[in-house]
């Protein structure tokens, strides 16, 4: 295996990588302890907590969608990484290309059909604690968001590594 397709150690990532990890966490924290709190209160047979379950439903939403930005961070999101492995650097570099491309269509659709979700309704409120549903919605304008500038800042580098000399000991 490569050295520079290992995940970098947690120093080797910058300020807003590490943000979203801590989001993840939080959100994992507060959907764990509303459904074991929801839990315990159906043991003992006592109300009051319903809102328990509302709660732990939107922090899933927010850890799936922000535990989706996490896995593109670190490139471990989706991928064929033993084709892309075994190819030679310019194929792999052409991938990488695909790649960000793709993650750039997704995070424009993600956007756009989020920005329309959010005009019409944001402001509704959820069933338990009338809270608006823009606390939902905001999960996929901030995946949009994300994926389009993750791969912007990829632009660069995976077009220098397709126009860049072969490596030693490659074919040419």
């Amino acid at each position: 295996m490569e050295s520079d397709s290992l995940t970098p150690p947690p120093a080797g990532r910058g300020w807003l990588a590490l943000a979203f990890e801590f989001v993840g966490v939080v959100a994992f924290v507060v959907m764990f302890g509303s459904t074991l709190l929801g839990v315990i209160a159906r043991y003992f047979e006592f109300g009051g907590v319903e809102w328990s379950f509302e709660i732990a439903g939107i922090a899933f939403i927010w850890i799936t969608f922000i535990g989706v930005i996490n896995a593109e961070l670190r490139g471990e999101n989706v991928a064929f990484e033993a084709l892309n492995h075994a190819a030679p650097a310019r194929l792999r570099a052409v991938f990488d290309i695909i790649a960000t491309i793709a993650l750039l269509a997704i995070g424009l659709a993600f956007m756009v059909s989020g920005w329309a979700v959010w005009q019409r309704s944001w402001a509704v409120p959820t069933s338990v604690l009338r809270m608006p549903t823009g606390v939902i919605t905001a999960t996929v304008l901030i995946l949009g968001v994300s994926a389009v500038c993750i791969a912007a800042s990829r632009v660069r580098r995976n077009l220098g590594s397709l126009f860049s000399a072969p490596g030693k000991g490659e074919a040419q």
